[in-house]
């Protein structure tokens, strides 16, 4: 295996759509390479190898993460698998970046969490919003007071997916399907809400009570979701989630001294706007053009930290990840959301 990680080998442990577009915006960095691909459907791994011109196909993960042309393991399967497919690359010896949500719960998260500082291997949770260059500057604006003390947030996350109707019965989409099904750890606070959930963490750290209302819907899991997080600085994260409708998609920071908005889509954002409180102030525009979904700034943050020896991110550290966890644990148990397998 590589000293210095230059260029940084992946492996792709999962060929859906999410795994496409991590490698359509890490392919094209020149310090990078994606080696591997494991697909248990062979087919849809070596038409997903094809695609990204993938040399070496497993049609195992077990294989995947004994090839020895990989550094580190992306791991792209549902939230259910999370843990499994995590816990198998750190005991190959494999660095890992495990997309969001980072497991089913924290007790999952705890026990991956162990493993990876046990073995000294290199582990993230894949929140690709904080390593935009947006987020940097919001972090760098903050950090320099110019909205003074940030004491709350509003944010939302949430798209139309199926049409649950009068008799709480889902139709236009299939009920089996990865957001609606609770043998995959579905639902709208577990795949989009956890972004707001991980954004007021980032701002105010663990939060000392949370509260949430909600629908659920025919299948069991979450559709609706309204939440509020108080934190012991007296901090308040407004925040609510969906599968329903589509909501505004835009954060807005508070502070005792101005705010700062971050336009839609505020989780990969373009536009950063920085409004000073007092007269005469006028907004001040950020603009962060990029090109691609913008997968590739986390992946760039993951050969950083590699090539300087760290085995933890500072920008997103695993206790963030265990923190956010924790949350949503919470709030799923507000809502009375319990998965088959926990």
């Amino acid at each position: 295996m590589s000293s210095t990680y230059s260029p940084l080998r992946w492996g792709i442990l999962g060929a859906g759509s999410i795994a496409n577009q991590f490698c359509g915006d890490v392919q094209p960095l020149p310090d990078h390479e994606i080696n591997a691909v494991g697909s248990r459907d062979a087919d849809k791994g070596n038409a997903f190898a094809d695609k990204h011109a993938i040399a070496s196909r497993h049609t195992t993960y077990e294989a995947l993460v004994a090839d020895k042309s990989v550094d580190a393991i992306y791991v792209a399967t549902p939230h259910n698998f999370h843990k499994e497919h995590c816990l198998l690359a750190l005991r190959a010896g494999k660095h890992v970046l495990c997309e969001k949500p980072f497991t089913v719960n924290a007790k999952e998260a705890e026990e991956v969490i162990v493993e990876a500082r046990g073995r000294k291997l290199f582990l993230m949770e894949a929140m690709w919003s904080r390593f935009f260059p947006g987020w940097a500057k919001v972090r760098e604006l903050i950090a320099a007071g110019e909205i003074g003390r940030v004491r709350m947030v509003e944010v939302d996350f949430g798209f139309k997916g199926g049409t649950t109707g009068d008799d709480g019965k889902l139709s236009g989409v299939n009920p089996d399907a990865r957001l609606y099904n609770p043998n995959l750890a579905g639902g709208a606070l577990m795949d989009v809400g956890c972004y707001p959930v991980s954004l007021a963490q980032m701002l105010f750290g663990t939060p000392d009570s949370v509260a949430a209302l909600g629908t659920i819907g025919h299948t069991g899991v979450d559709e609706n979701v309204g939440m509020l997080l108080h934190y012991p600085g007296g901090e308040l994260a407004i925040t609510s989630t969906s599968l329903q409708v589509n909501t505004a998609q835009s954060a807005t920071i508070l502070g005792t001294e101005g705010k700062i908005e971050v336009r839609a889509p505020w989780w990969c954002p373009r536009h950063v706007v920085l409004v000073r409180q007092g007269p005469g102030q006028i907004p001040e525009p950020f603009e962060f053009p990029f090109e691609g979904r913008g997968f590739q700034f986390e992946a760039m943050h993951v050969a950083e930290c590699l090539r300087a020896g760290k085995t933890e991110s500072d920008v997103l550290s695993l206790d963030d990840s265990l923190t956010v966890m924790k949350s949503l644990d919470a709030l799923r148990d507000k809502l009375g959301v319990k998965y088959p397998m926990e």
